[in-house]
């Protein structure tokens, strides 16, 4: 059977097929045509593309369109359908989804593919800039040390403390970092570089938590719980004592059968937040499923106390309370 011309500018005169359109699965056809039209681009779109946003776009407007792809092209997204040969083409387009995000939201990655993918004028600007400021750098480094190399070295300085800036706003903090660090090394009695090195460090863990908490709750909408608290205890190696990633790996270890682990990573997290409802809940859950069920009550109550709204814990509460009267 022959495709048909479906003339739509969202996709762009793309051509679908009847035998895909007219599948026996819980999908309408609207939706059917936008996992069919993303799967056919996958191999063409840049990274960019596949989320959805303009060349260059912020790491922050990358997880936060990460998140919407998930919420269309994520298969555990149509509980109890029908999907029939498309749960299969949401498989793929979400793993391309997240390899886009792995990609521009990392440190080490995103410079090198922001340059591959930049449009041809924005590349010869951005590459010719790079020759001639290495140019001139080269240049001034030279005159600075064959006549003065105390001026050299506060050149070299200057030069440190602008491109860790750049690395700052840019989002590359570890690399920030390096280079705040380097001016600390060659200008010990400075007050500028160590103050920014700390910051960038702080901003690189921060970054770095971000990252794994997001690829922990990506493997949750995949009930995936091992990866998800491998995921979440990566975080914890970049900051201990991070409140939510300890909550976070609590449920998963609950989800994952080790109850014991669970309650030490919950109560961490209330010894960081002592007024924390969601800490309190993780530790009541992990107290619940290593059957000690009065002190999750106890734990719960807690929960409920510091936050009333926490739907959540009031549930898991009363089932608790239920079992108790049964």
């Amino acid at each position: 059977m022959g495709a048909r011309r479906v003339s739509v500018d969202r996709y762009q005169d793309h051509l679908f097929n009847p035998a895909d359109l007219s599948e026996a699965v819980d999908l309408d056809v609207e939706r059917r045509k936008l996992i069919l039209f993303a799967e056919a681009k996958l191999a063409e779109w840049t990274h960019w593309q596949v989320l959805g946003l303009p060349w260059n776009s912020s790491v922050e407007a990358v997880r936060a369109a990460y998140i919407d792809q998930v919420k269309l092209f994520h298969p555990d997204q149509y509980p109890g359908k029908r999907l029939g040969s498309y749960r299969t083409r949401l498989e793929r387009v979400f793993r391309r989804v997240t390899e886009a995000r792995d990609v521009l939201v990392s440190e080490e990655k995103r410079a090198a593919y922001v340059l591959a993918t930049a449009p041809a004028l924005e590349r010869t600007r951005i590459e010719a800039r790079r020759l001639e400021d290495e140019r001139r750098s080269t240049e001034r480094r030279g005159r600075l040390a064959r006549h003065n190399p105390l001026l050299a070295r506060a050149e070299r300085i200057s030069e440190l403390l602008k491109r860790g800036r750049e690395l700052m706003a840019a989002g590359r903090f570890a690399q920030a970092a390096n280079d705040f660090q380097l001016v600390a090394s060659l200008d010990p009695g400075g007050t500028e570089a160590g103050p920014l090195a700390a910051e960038a460090r702080k901003k690189a863990g921060a970054a770095r938590v971000a990252e794994c908490i997001d690829r922990g709750l990506a493997a949750e909408t995949m009930g995936s719980w091992p990866g998800a608290l491998a995921a979440y205890r990566a975080a914890l190696e970049a900051e201990p004592a991070n409140a939510r990633a300890l909550i976070l790996a609590s449920r998963a270890s609950t989800e994952a059968g080790d109850p014991g682990a669970a309650r030490d990573l919950a109560e961490q997290a209330i010894r960081v937040q002592p007024r924390s409802a969601a800490a309190h809940e993780a530790l009541g859950a992990a107290l619940e499923a290593a059957g000690k069920r009065g002190d999750a009550r106890k734990a719960l109550e807690r929960a409920v106390e510091i936050d009333p709204r926490l739907d959540s814990a009031k549930e898991r509460l009363k089932k608790l309370r239920w079992s108790f009267l049964g």
